[in-house]
């Protein structure tokens, strides 16, 4: 089964759940967790997994993905379904259980076929393959975390903290931020010249900021250490917020008045690097007691993951539906979804960000 029929798939119901999961969660019609699990497991979870399978052979300048392509997603699916099931009937520790499991399934299993492709290959390894395996890796400890709650319940929230956090700046982040470096200047036509060393320096940045956030924010460490979280996740916001900055200086430098094009999916891309880094600042002002939690959340869906989502679609799309050399067909069905791209994502940037400050 070939992976470009699938990818259009996860692309199109990415976008429909995590549109969903902001209507919940604005309007109050299911519980967070439910709205979150709709947006995250039903959505963005299969959808990043189908991606790495996409990019994995282009990096490792091999073959075609095969069942790797839709075997990880669709594992993944099936457990994200299962959750939002649980979420939404009883609530059940052992179907959030083997939810997880099926996501971890998903996660060793595409994190092995990476690993088996990058040994292989021909050349250097592309910088990028790191920041998916590092991405898998903090989703395996999201996932861990869901299925040790049952077996500790007196620690269940700080463990869900940690889930959460692992998730949403471990996983879903680093796998952007991975991408990003390359698909925007493509989306652009242009080249970036430091991506490469960027992507080799910048993850030790990236990835101990996501960790030391997560196990601040989660309440996981002894007593005696507890009063370090608040600076450990401080620390860990200013690491993770590096190499955001980077990034953007860099684009801001090579593309200038490029990036906020209005019909260009860079614009949209653009849009949620910024999502992601006033989602930090305004986490850093969650863990000093300024701002509540949960606006945060429904915030990184909107101002982060709808623009981020929606932008790699409309540049992605043409070629996921009709692969090989690019054409007339390919540029006028881009232009078409690329329309309005700008306004789109700053519409969300600004819509996500006050709705995070909300209390």
């Amino acid at each position: 089964m070939s992976p470009l029929p699938v990818m259009p798939l996860l692309a199109i119901a990415a976008l429909l759940s995590l549109a969903t999961a902001g209507l919940l969660l604005i309007t109050g019609y299911a519980t967070p967790q439910l709205a979150a699990h709709v947006a995250f497991a039903l959505g963005v979870l299969p959808l990043i997994l189908a991606a790495m399978s996409y990019f994995v052979p282009v990096l490792t300048r091999s073959g075609a993905a095969g069942v790797a392509a839709w075997g990880p997603s669709m594992l993944a699916w099936s457990g994200g379904a299962l959750a939002v099931f649980a979420f939404a009937g009883n609530f059940s520790p052992t179907a959030l259980t083997l939810a997880a499991a099926l996501g971890g399934l998903a996660a060793l299993g595409l994190g092995g076929w990476t690993v088996y492709r990058t040994r292989r290959m021909f050349g250097p390894r592309h910088r990028g393959l790191d920041w998916y395996l590092a991405a898998l890796a903090f989703l395996l400890l999201a996932l861990l975390a869901v299925m040790l709650m049952p077996l500790f319940p007196t620690q269940r929230n700080a463990l869900r903290l940690f889930h959460l956090h692992a998730n949403l700046l471990g996983f879903v982040g680093l796998t952007a931020l991975g991408t990003l470096q390359v698909l925007l200047p493509t989306s652009l036509g242009r080249g970036d010249p430091g991506a490469a060393l960027r992507l080799r320096h910048d993850l030790k940045w990236a990835a101990a900021g996501a960790l030391l956030i997560t196990v601040g924010a989660s309440s996981l460490l002894p007593a005696s250490a507890s009063k370090m979280a608040p600076a450990l996740a401080l620390l860990g916001t200013a690491m993770y917020g590096w190499a955001v900055v980077r990034m953007l200086n860099a684009w801001l430098a090579l593309f200038g008045n490029a990036l906020w094009q209005t019909h260009s999916a860079a614009s949209s891309l653009t849009a949620a690097a910024l999502g992601l880094l006033g989602l930090l600042t305004l986490g850093a002002a969650h863990g000093s007691g300024w701002l509540p939690a949960r606006p945060a959340v429904t915030g990184f869906v909107i101002a982060f993951l709808l623009p981020l989502v929606s932008g790699a679609a409309a540049h992605l799309l043409p070629v996921w539906l009709r692969p090989g050399p690019q054409g007339p067909w390919h540029k006028v069905l881009r232009a078409r979804l690329c329309r309005w791209s700008g306004l789109r994502g700053l519409s969300l940037l600004l819509l996500g960000l006050a709705v995070a400050t909300l209390s």
